[in-house]
């Protein structure tokens, strides 16, 4: 956290509990918080005067905790919970709300990203690496009103360093560490002339793996990353301007470790698998801002282009060839193989049209009324390409494509699995508006509507045509939110709010038949009521939240506490159907959630800055729904859909997935001059991430996810302050700890799990020079 000087004081303390034993180190000094201001809200506000819980990190705060990536934010803000997923895909949740639908591809993230507050739609956009961030704002609670695609998690927006009309400028550092670690990076402000300025920054990361894959001697969790951007601003006139700027991302990796859950090799990140995995993804955003000051209102208009392309190469299965499923995980025979299994290749490429409109006053209306209106429209379109091969002879080959002539080219002889081609697309439209109207200069009424109308299409061939469909669907909702602002005092505001919030539904690539509609006669089989149906409902949330905000002690120590209840409706999760290879969304008619966060800063000295953030969280399904966990069905092939059917289980009481009941984050900070002139920083932070279940299904064997405890150290020099280069020295995951990032039970081939790591101890050295 940043400071800045202020003239000397003393304090003295009157608090209880742990604002006092922090009060208790204070003496003489002449330092105070700053302020922090951002555009949670479509326009810039002190973060001390917004009715939400925002976390706010600086482009320091990534450097000085190694955020690279959307993964590295797991807890570093209360309530959030990163996982990675078929190590080709993040789930980020907020309070217990993420995104269990990732196997649809079309199926809405319950957070959602923005970069520069445009909305960046594909899943596969949170892989990419962050370059030249200013900081990012994370809005912890449901989206019903200002921000592109309705949400029900919260919203992260990164926003970048914008170019500059002032001087050249610019930053390049290096880094090199552990495994192989060589990075560089670099950006450069140019001014072109008094009208128009550019920025220009790339990274390059190179990196070997952290796991080896015994069996086939190659190097997982590797990194070949390249990202490019480039800013322009123009300034059109004096009441107006233009931004453009256009960003790529490459990667080229061997792919992620996911060991199977029941992989004998001793070493967790050494695993057995015979696949060899590969794994590529290009990433391109091209965007354009538009501000213009039209004396009563400020206009802003902006539109992109988004394209992201992947291909993944995996292991299926999980496991080597002959490794068996331990029996207590189901019912399968001791000494049962694993099938082995594999993708090969699972592509997707996701084109993506975004254009918002919004209107904000500049000066309160008659005095008293602030508000906001737009307009937000997106086009998502998806090519999803799915091979999975699996050994069905059980000989640990994959035996040659056969043709039948009675039916044709031979899908269910050949060894094939899932097998599918879809073309799912998503067109949303949305209307909404927001005020704030000052009843006085401490109280102030936020009301907010918005409408959002969803249409999806989905045109799926599975099986190399065998099974072909068309489903239409459209859908619409209307949200909203409510709050009441009070000021106490200048430095202590309350607020209590309501907001409804909305993740759109959508339509599945397969689900569960009826006799009357089975395309697949001439397989044997015993139909049963689906569980999985071609469309999913929206998924609905009121949320309930108590806030304070507050500046003590001449503004050296600030507190920022939210409680908060959700009532969640139609919940969107990955379901099995008892039809084999039939998984899809589904809905949970309810669940709740409750919980209290607690952010914290203060300065111990004018060196030492203490920062805790802390989450608690209890999290529940409330009403009698009946699922099927596919790991148990997975023993009963064609013919056995009615066995399939019997083993669905009440989840009412469940706790939801990736709902930790604590996470904290807690840093230490030591920043001072020296005699010699020299500066010297320090840093040591704690991070801990709670138990959660992976899954809703909670199945104890394969869903419980162990908490861990990391510790991360920095040391940094400049030799002078007024010195261009600076020297750093990092040490993450002190202890080498082997915490489990994430669990991944797959819904479709042959419901192995397989489970994924944090990164282990890693040792930095880093070069910095400012011009």
């Amino acid at each position: 956290m940043e400071f800045i000087k202020n003239a000397g004081f003393k304090t003295s303390c009157t608090f209880t509990g742990i604002f006092s034993l922090i009060c208790a180190s204070w003496t003489l000094a002449d330092a105070r918080l700053e302020e922090i201001i951002v555009v949670s809200e479509k326009r810039s506000e002190s973060l001390q005067d917004l009715s939400q819980a925002v976390t706010a990190l600086s482009g320091e705060d990534l450097d000085a905790k190694n955020i690279v990536s959307f993964v590295d934010l797991s807890a570093v803000a209360p309530g959030v919970t990163v996982a990675k997923n078929e190590g080709y895909k993040t789930v980020i949740s907020i309070r217990g709300v993420g995104n269990e639908t990732n196997q649809n591809a079309i199926a809405a993230p319950s957070v959602a990203f923005h970069m520069d507050g445009i909305f960046i739609a594909s899943p596969f956009s949170l892989q990419t690496d962050f370059i030249d961030v200013d900081r990012i704002e994370i809005l912890r609670g449901p989206q019903g009103t200002l921000f592109g695609q309705n949400s029900t998690g919260g919203a992260i927006n990164v926003i970048s360093k914008k170019p500059s009309f002032d001087v050249f400028s610019g930053k390049t550092d290096a880094t090199i560490g552990d495994n192989g670690l060589v990075k560089a990076r670099a950006s450069f402000n140019i001014p072109v002339s008094e009208s128009v300025a550019t920025r220009t920054s790339f990274t390059v990361t190179e990196r070997d793996g952290y796991s080896t894959n015994i069996y086939t001697g190659q190097e997982l969790d590797d990194a070949s990353h390249i990202s490019f951007r480039t800013d322009w601003l123009f300034q059109v006139s004096d009441s107006s301007e233009l931004r453009f700027f256009a960003q790529y991302f490459d990667a080229s990796n061997n792919g992620a470790a996911i060991k199977g859950i029941d992989d004998p090799t001793p070493d967790p990140r050494r695993l057995s698998q015979e696949t060899v995995s590969d794994y590529e993804l290009t990433s391109k955003i091209f965007a354009g801002i538009f501000e213009a000051d039209l004396g009563f209102a400020t206009l802003k208009t902006s539109a992109s282009i988004q394209e992201d392309e992947i291909m993944v190469v995996r292991d299926n299965d999980r496991h080597n060839f002959g490794m068996v499923w331990n029996p207590s995980l189901n019912d399968y025979p001791a000494g049962t193989p694993y099938s082995r299994a594999e993708f090969n290749p699972e592509t997707s490429l996701v084109e993506t049209k975004t254009l918002e409109v919004n209107l904000l006053s500049n000066d309160p209306l008659a005095g008293k009324l602030d508000w906001i209106v737009g307009a937000f429209y997106f086009d998502h379109e998806i090519e999803n390409l799915i091979r999975e091969y699996k050994d069905y002879s059980g000989d640990g080959q994959f035996d040659p494509y056969e043709h039948n002539p009675d039916m044709g080219f031979l899908v269910w002889g050949a060894e094939f699995g899932f097998v599918s081609d879809a073309l799912p697309s998503r067109e949303s439209f949305s209307l909404f508006g927001q005020t704030t109207y000052n009843f006085s200069d401490s109280l102030r009424l936020v009301t907010g509507l918005r409408y959002s109308e969803d249409k999806v299409n989905s045109d799926v061939s599975n099986f190399f045509g065998e099974e072909t469909f068309l489903i239409d669907s459209k859908m619409d909702k209307m949200t909203g939110r409510v709050a009441v602002e009070y000021d106490a005092d200048d430095d202590t505001m309350i607020y209590v709010s309501y907001t409804s919030g909305m993740k759109p539904g959508g339509s599945n690539l397969t689900f569960g038949f009826t006799t009357e509609d089975d395309p697949l006669q001439f397989i044997p089989r015993t139909p049963a009521p689906p569980l999985v149906f071609p469309v999913f409902e929206n998924e609905t949330i009121k949320a309930y939240e108590f806030g304070l905000k507050k500046d003590m002690l001449d503004g050296r120590l600030r507190a920022n506490v939210a409680a908060f209840f959700y009532d969640y409706e139609n919940l969107q999760f990955q379901a099995t159907d008892p039809d084999v290879f039939r998984g899809g969304v589904a809905n949970i008619p309810e669940a709740e959630m409750q919980g209290f966060e607690v952010e914290l800063v203060g300065l111990l000295s004018d060196s030492l800055t203490f920062d805790a953030k802390l989450s608690f969280l209890d999290s529940e399904v409330t009403a009698d729904y009946e699922a099927l966990d596919n790991i148990f069905a997975e023993p009963y092939g064609f013919g056995g859909e009615d066995t399939r059917y019997s083993l669905r289980q009440n989840i009412n009481g469940n706790e939801l997935a990736k709902s930790p009941d604590f996470t904290a984050n807690i840093s230490l900070t030591y920043d001072t001059i020296l005699a010699s002139g020299a500066e010297v920083t320090g840093s040591v932070e704690l991070i801990h991430r709670g138990e959660f279940q992976q899954r809703v299904i909670n199945n104890p064997m394969v869903d419980t996810i162990e908490d861990y405890d990391v510790i991360n150290i920095k040391v940094g020099w400049r030799p002078s302050m007024s010195s261009k280069v600076s020297y750093d020295v990092m040490v993450f995951n002190a202890t080498d700890e082997d915490g489990v990032n994430s669990s991944m039970t797959d819904v479709f081939g042959v419901s192995a799990t397989g489970i994924e790591l944090i990164a282990p101890r890693q040792i930095m050295g880093k070069i910095s020079y400012d011009f």
